[in-house]
């Protein structure tokens, strides 16, 4: 009988345990990502019609699945007929200054890479809606200095 006590208890031990993995980290985690992921295709979107509507989605990436649960930092992988580096890179900070200047959202927008390989552009995108990509942000930082 005691066996069977403990073997039902350790079932209610991790159906509780994962209702409230659901609840207070997958649950934020997933709302987080849709709300940075309509934030980033949004500023995609409007970087592509300053660009001509010639900027073309080519792939897109979760780095938190590299840099950890909670990190809030997107790669994008576009095709831009136009590859000047240096143009490329100063027109999409200062889009970024505009974007974040017009507060339709709550946090800010940073560009935490940007190279070009193959012809293709990789912009990393983060948006600092927790402490946790605030710190990656100034990591990354540290590490171009």
């Amino acid at each position: 009988m005691l066996i069977f006590e403990m073997i039902v208890g350790f079932i209610i031990a991790i159906i509780i345990y994962n209702i409230i993995h659901h609840f207070f980290i997958a649950r934020p985690i997933d709302m987080g990502n849709k709300e940075t992921l309509k934030v980033l295709d949004d500023f995609i979107d409007k970087l592509n019609k300053n660009l001509d509507n010639n900027l073309i989605i080519i792939e897109k990436h979760n780095n938190s699945v590299i840099w950890g649960r909670n990190i809030y930092d997107y790669e994008y992988v576009l095709k831009y007929n136009n590859l000047d580096e240096e143009y490329l890179k100063k027109f999409i900070n200062d889009l970024i200054t505009n974007f974040n200047n017009s507060k339709k959202f709550n946090h800010d927008i940073v560009m935490t890479d940007f190279f070009i390989r193959d012809e293709l552009i990789h912009l990393d995108l983060a948006y600092l809606l927790n402490s946790a990509t605030y710190e990656y942000v100034l990591d990354m930082k540290r590490l171009d200095k």
